[in-house]
């Protein structure tokens, strides 16, 4: 009974999910034959308009490009009121993608005395002036219009635009650091939202309050609301709404020192965001990547990840962003111990921050100076940063107060000013009572921790209480059904049926496929350790040990011990690291090469993506290349032989090399050992590819040539593989 219970529970998910989707599709469709239709170009720009406006929620990146598109054809529509309107699309493009100062120019030249009969319009203008003023730091103002707007709404009786207007409100009082209004105001946007159709407005009314809770330091109810909000979402089936409470937990759990959590959820964030094409999501998350690898010392991924942000952000001319990530490359250069680079870094951070009136980010700045400096040694600059840090939070406390305030005893008592150390050390313990930040760590990682096991659970029990309201409505209309209600309730259960006996046959063909890849990898295993190789390796030792050369024996039989330990563990898995997949390949290569006793010579190239990003490929899938190219190609018989083994990413396909400069198949084939010997293992590798393509709707391939193709000299074989990353390990 459970069995069908879970098996209804998948398929109605299943159904749900691809509803979704088609209602997606139809709806772009729908679009864009309106576009296509238009009979008048005031209908195009409209249906351009609405296209935009759903790629925005869909596809970031066709948004930009739409956008972009728009507004190079400005000028094609003739009249001022078209124009305003593209110039309404195109500066809200500008706000929300991060180019503040283009934006601010945008909204001054060409939106600022402007006026919109439409009401959508003018409501999208409010919202734009309401940001401009923000930015300003015009808080009477902002508030000024964000109340005019909630007019307008009131006549419209529009809960989900209302929703967000109080929203903005509540960032408004958070700018001025008014805790209980912001409170107030969130929780209004919560109530608007509730009250909405369109549910995924309460989605972003949670996310609003955990900023707020955030902001003023509850950082265990930020990650309650987070939390809440992606259980919103998954149960709407609004994935990528996901990707901002997953930074935002990632955010609060670095804040408290919980890094392994924090990295978990910018992972799961990152992949959702590649997705969903959410590139400035991508490059947000590649800060905080490089934040947490360098706490974990792994400079290079940490650098690597800031670069690409930083050329995101240079290339849409974010400067807010790109400050943080000359703050966050000035940290890097402090820890490799290049100060004139950190200094310049932070300088420009600092320029930036100034200029904007950012305090809490200033902050940041000066206590990296500070760091600097006492790294140099130079105690009295030092001080003066971490000083002018703490002034810097002069109506809201930080988390970072509590690093200042430790630095700053510290450096008190390096400099014998035993009264300030007192004071600071004070203050420290005064901080830490008074804010239940760092106590609350553990819960913090308990509610992240435990949010991870709890997601399947959460699915299951979620598509049960859908089943059960289904079926209480089915039961109502069966008391007032007739013969045809009957006739539908019997034709849903046939498709119901159907699809149950087609999941069945699903099942049992993937049940045969997993059983046939398991009955292939263990033959696999065994042409791998074929008797031929293991009597020549023992051969090998005990010519060694005839020969009373105790060392390369115990060197050879290590190596060999522990390619051996390799192939048993890992032959019968689907995938593993491409690491561990180098590691056999080069004690496999290293133990030929003393059995041949040096006489050819390999390299393995690896690109630096597929390491960082966790690449995983299938066990062994080039050893019978490998192989092939030191019997049959008699490396051991040609003049500097060699062999390279190359893995790459290629067009986001794994491209896998393996060449060697040997006879060649053309004198290899006239030799009586390839005339007899019949090559299981590749058979075997092209059985084990066309599986793999048919499970990853993938068009993998091996291919055979020449190296040398005039001399018909040397082979190099390609591999071309789906691409997979390890996202199971965060």
């Amino acid at each position: 009974m459970l069995k069908r219970f879970f098996l209804l529970s998948v398929i109605c998910g299943v159904m749900a999910i691809s509803l979704s989707a088609q209602s997606e599709s139809n709806t772009l469709k729908q679009l864009i034959e309106k576009a296509t239709n238009a009979k008048s170009s005031s209908e195009r720009l409209a249906a351009k308009i609405d296209l935009i406006d759903f790629y925005e929620q869909v596809d970031p990146r066709k948004w930009k490009e739409k956008t972009i598109e728009l507004h190079a054809q400005r000028n094609a529509y003739v009249g001022k009121d078209p124009q305003s309107k593209i110039d309404l699309v195109y500066a809200a493009y500008l706000w929300k993608n991060g180019n503040t100062e283009q934006f601010k120019e945008t909204y001054n030249r060409k939106l600022v005395k402007q006026t919109f009969t439409d009401w959508k319009d003018a409501y999208r203008w409010r919202r734009l002036h309401f940001e401009y003023e923000l930015l300003q730091r015009n808080f009477a103002h902002a508030r000024a219009i964000a109340d005019s707007t909630l007019i307008l709404l009131q006549r419209k009786r529009n809960n989900a635009s209302t929703s967000l207007i109080y929203q903005d409100i509540s960032r408004l009082y958070m700018s001025m650091s008014v805790r209980d209004s912001a409170y107030w105001a969130a929780n209004r946007a919560i109530s608007f939202a509730k009250r909405s159709q369109k549910r995924e407005i309460l989605v972003l009314a949670l996310q609003n309050q955990a900023n707020n809770f955030g902001y003023f330091l509850d950082l265990e109810g930020a990650v309650q609301k987070e939390l809440q909000a992606i259980r919103l979402a998954e149960e709407l089936h609004i994935e990528h709404l996901k990707i901002h409470s997953f930074v935002e937990i990632a955010r609060y759990s670095i804040a408290v020192g919980n890094w392994t959590e924090g990295l978990g959820y910018l992972k799961r964030a990152l992949q959702l965001a590649r997705d969903y094409h959410d590139d400035p999501s991508i490059a947000l998350i590649g800060i905080y990547l490089s934040k947490v690898y360098l706490h974990q010392n792994q400079v290079a991924l940490s650098i690597y990840h800031i670069n690409k942000s930083k050329v995101f952000y240079a290339r849409e001319n974010d400067l807010y962003h790109l400050a943080k990530c000359a703050y966050t490359i000035g940290h890097i250069s402090r820890i490799q111990g290049d100060l004139e680079r950190a200094k310049s870094a932070y300088l420009e951070a600092q320029l930036y921050f100034e200029k904007e009136k950012l305090s809490a980010e200033l902050a940041e700045v000066y206590q990296g100076f500070g760091e600097l400096y006492l790294k140099s040694g130079d105690l009295k600059r030092a001080k003066e940063y971490l000083e002018l840090s703490i002034d810097r939070h002069e109506v809201v406390q930080s988390i970072g107060l509590i690093d200042r305030y430790k630095l700053l005893a510290q450096l008190s008592m390096k400099s014998g000013d035993l009264q300030n150390a007192l004071k600071y050390q004070n203050a420290y313990i005064a901080f830490l009572e008074s804010n239940s930040i760092k106590r609350n760590d553990s819960k913090i990682a308990e509610l992240t921790s435990s949010n991870l096991r709890e997601e399947r659970e959460r699915l299951i029990e979620l598509q049960q209480r859908r089943i059960e309201r289904e079926n209480r409505e089915q039961q109502i209309l069966k008391l007032q059904s007739d013969r045809l209600l009957l006739v539908a309730v019997i034709f849903i259960f046939m498709v119901i049926f159907g699809l149950v006996i087609l999941f069945l046959r699903m099942k049992q063909v993937r049940s045969r496929q997993e059983q046939r890849e398991a009955e292939l990898s263990q033959t696999l295993l065994r042409a791998q350790m074929n008797p031929h190789f293991v009597f020549n390796a023992m051969s090998v030792i005990q010519s060694y040990i005839y020969e009373n050369n105790p060392e390369k024996s115990s060197q050879f039989l290590v190596n060999f011990s522990r390619l051996m330990r390799l192939i048993l563990e890992n032959s019968p898995k689907e995938f593993i690291p491409i690491e561990l997949e180098i590691e056999i390949l080069d004690k496999y290569l290293s133990t030929q090469k003393m059995r041949f006793e040096n006489r050819f010579d390999y390299q393995m190239s690896v690109s630096e993506e597929l390491l960082s990003n966790k690449a995983i490929v299938p066990p062994m899938i080039t050893q019978p290349f490998i192989e092939n190219a030191i019997e049959h190609g008699q490396l051991h018989t040609v003049k500097d032989g060699q062999i390279q083994v190359q893995m790459m990413d290629r067009d986001g396909k794994l491209e896998i090399t393996i060449s060697d400069n040997g006879i060649g198949r053309k004198k290899s084939a006239q030799t009586k050992k390839i005339r007899t010997h019949r090559s299981m293992a590749i058979d075997i590798t092209k059985e084990r590819i066309d599986i793999l393509n048919k499970k990853y709707k993938f068009s993998g391939s091996l291919t055979f040539n020449d190296l040398d193709q005039e001399k018909g000299t040397g082979t190099i074989v390609t591999i071309v593989l789906p691409l997979k990353y390890d996202t199971t390990n965060f």
